[in-house]
């Protein structure tokens, strides 16, 4: 019978001590390697190249565009009263700029005799429409 004098588990743990020894001196010489160099001078044309903007101004010649209405003034909500062409009272709401606005539109809708009272600096719910009409009353028949 052979006599062994270092054990087989012995020569693992050297030899992964031997690795682990050879892997952080492999890391720390590429480390110092890296971060003790000097660095290299660039040319600042390869650092940022300025990019050249093209800008066509012949858009804002359009119709389009030069009859758009940049800022329009902060519309106001009215409540109304008012008689229809059948005499009939007829009561809602409306968003106008101001109350003559507000009554030209009243009055395109066929409406008379306008009641108008403002009820607040602008609509609460930007979705609504600019005008509510009260729906009129169902008739018996």
């Amino acid at each position: 019978m052979a006599i062994v004098f270092v054990s087989p588990k012995e020569k693992q743990k050297v030899f992964l001590l031997g690795i682990v020894v050879l892997f952080v001196l492999f890391v720390s010489g590429v480390s110092l390697i890296i971060f003790l160099a000097e660095p290299k001078e660039t040319p600042a044309e390869l650092v940022f190249k300025t990019p050249e903007i093209k800008i066509n101004f012949d858009v804002l010649a359009l119709g389009k565009i030069k009859n758009l209405d940049l800022l329009s003034e902060i519309e106001r909500e009215f409540n109304y009263t008012a008689e229809t062409e059948d005499n009939e009272d007829r009561t809602g709401k409306i968003a106008a700029p101001s109350p003559e606005k507000a009554t030209q539109i009243l009055t395109a809708m066929g409406l008379s005799n306008i009641i108008l009272e403002e009820i607040g600096g602008g609509r609460v719910n930007p979705f609504s429409p600019y005008y509510i009409i009260e729906p009129l009353p169902q008739q018996a028949q």
